[in-house]
């Protein structure tokens, strides 16, 4: 792996996790569940206490026929009022509440704001919109559940990393093509090094398309696993009349990531709109694919989330 200019503890981190994929024998799962498991021991590797003043509780949202697990991180500073739902990435088929633990405790710790993380159903088992109607499907049971739930609002922020940028910039796509007023209306979006347009070829995707840990092909595999072609949710920076629409948003991309290009061409389109939201790019010098998740293992990492969060309180107050 090419550790060029790469915060070193984050690189530190990635040889290690290809120290454990190689050190973990399993021929008796197929690729999916193989991934899905790597995700979870990685997690397992970096988890470390809990951050002080951030209560975490698990809650369950039914729709018909299944239910969505969701779990909420509180800071005992709740100021704010305000919630922020966090879509998880993962190709859109790895991933997990737990995969994402640390990374939803330092938002929360970093905004003040009530953090409610998405378990939304994945591919290939549950074709695209799954995850969409899901995140949808919290949107409504936020909307239901106030003065239930003390983070339940009529207004909420929507993010999440990678697979999750996706679905979150889907999901208020959505919003804006089909508004419902029977859940919370989108106040604003976090996006971190977001998916946008499969078959991608630009600087980035070249460049970084081996030994950064996500590479090029990859990708590819995972948007042709997410289907949907018929859909144009699937590729919601395409979905050119409700992008003047969209909420404030903030982006931010990793230096050394094949989707860093797409993501940054994203956020220059929506800046290039006459009349469209307010977009925040920031590039996140020194980091890979993931770092967000990843953040325990380095500072720089945590940094640059915390911009991140900064970023998104400004959005919210202009």
């Amino acid at each position: 792996m090419s550790t060029a200019l790469i915060d070193p503890a984050l690189a530190a981190c990635l040889q290690r996790f290809v120290q454990l994929d190689a050190d973990t024998h399993t021929p008796h799962l197929d690729y999916v569940q193989r991934r899905r498991w790597m995700s979870e021991l990685q997690a397992r590797t970096l988890r470390t206490q809990p951050l002080p003043g951030i209560t975490v509780h698990n809650h369950y949202v039914t729709e018909e026929g299944r239910e969505i697990a969701v779990r909420s991180y509180m800071p005992s500073a709740h100021t704010t009022g305000q919630t922020l739902v966090w879509l998880h990435g993962g190709g859109w088929m790895v991933g997990s509440l737990d995969t994402h633990d640390d990374l939803c405790e330092h938002l929360a710790h970093y905004t003040g704001h009530t953090v409610l993380s998405v378990h939304y159903r994945r591919i290939p088992e549950n074709p695209f919109p799954a995850a969409v109607d899901d995140a949808q499907a919290v949107l409504r049971w936020l909307h239901q559940m106030q003065g239930v739930m003390p983070f339940a609002t009529q207004q909420v922020l929507l993010g999440g990393d990678s697979a999750g940028g996706h679905l979150a910039l889907a999901t208020a796509v959505r919003a804006v093509q089909t508004p419902q007023d029977d859940q919370a209306h989108i106040q604003a979006l976090l996006l971190l090094y977001p998916c946008m347009l499969p078959a991608q070829d630009n600087d980035s995707m070249r460049r970084f398309a081996q030994g950064f840990g996500l590479t090029g092909v990859a990708m590819q595999q995972y948007w042709d696993a997410l289907g949907g072609a018929d859909d144009a949710l699937r590729t919601p920076s395409l979905c050119l009349d409700a992008l003047p629409l969209l909420p404030p948003t903030v982006i931010m991309t990793a230096s050394h990531d094949v989707l860093r290009d797409e993501a940054e061409d994203f956020a220059r389109q929506l800046q290039a709109l006459p009349q469209g939201p307010q977009v925040r790019l920031q590039r996140a010098e020194g980091m890979v694919h993931g770092f967000a998740r990843i953040l325990v293992s380095s500072p720089v990492a945590r940094q640059h989330v915390q911009t991140a969060c900064r970023l998104l309180e400004q959005v919210c107050a202009n």
